[in-house]
């Protein structure tokens, strides 16, 4: 969305959908050898992509745009930071402008489109906030239970309380007695 339309840019996702969780990514010998040709590296950041520390290394001279930079964490119960910033609407937004201010300044003679590209993204992601707002506001009941460990910044925005989480990392299948009570807490 930030690089739509602006010439002789091409973004690379060294992450398919399929990838899963990016704590546990493992580059590929491909994603080595575009890292040597990229003009900038874009990356969330806030921990999430521990992977990096010894590749970014290796390219002292790419220009790295942190998503996430400046963006308070949310903690888990254990203190460790969350860095699914962008699961909350106002998180992507703040990520989408990171972004696009991290081009701007990789490559300045485009910056003005980045920009703006940036200012349209966030248009559209102000109305769906509203209309997930207009969703999620009169909802009586406001617990919820998620898949994953990433949704407290999506709960934080919408008011709601995780009150259990079933996979808090993937391939952590749930034993039968936490299952039971994530059953239990459902029908109650």
């Amino acid at each position: 969305n930030v690089t739509d339309g602006v010439p002789d840019v091409t973004v690379t996702n060294m992450t398919e959908p399929q990838t899963g969780c990016l704590h546990d990514y493992q580059l590929r010998p491909s994603d080595l050898a575009a890292l040597e040709d990229a003009d900038a590296f874009v990356l969330n950041g806030a921990g999430m992509e521990a992977f990096l520390d010894k590749v970014t290394a290796q390219h002292p001279n790419l220009p790295l745009i942190e998503a996430a930079e400046g963006i308070p964490l949310l903690q888990d119960e254990a203190g460790e930071p969350n860095p699914h910033v962008w699961v909350g609407v106002s998180g992507a937004i703040q990520e989408v402008g990171n972004i696009a201010e991290g081009l701007a300044s990789a490559d300045p003679s485009h910056a003005e489109a980045y920009r703006a590209n940036a200012a349209a993204y966030v248009k559209r992601l102000e109305a769906l906030s509203a209309q997930m707002h207009e969703a999620l506001d009169g909802l009586p009941n406001r617990k919820i239970v998620t898949f994953h460990e990433a949704f407290p910044y999506f709960a934080k925005e919408f008011d709601l309380d995780i009150v259990a989480v079933v996979e808090r990392e993937p391939g952590s299948e749930p034993g039968a007695g936490e299952l039971a009570d994530t059953i239990r807490l459902i029908r109650d």
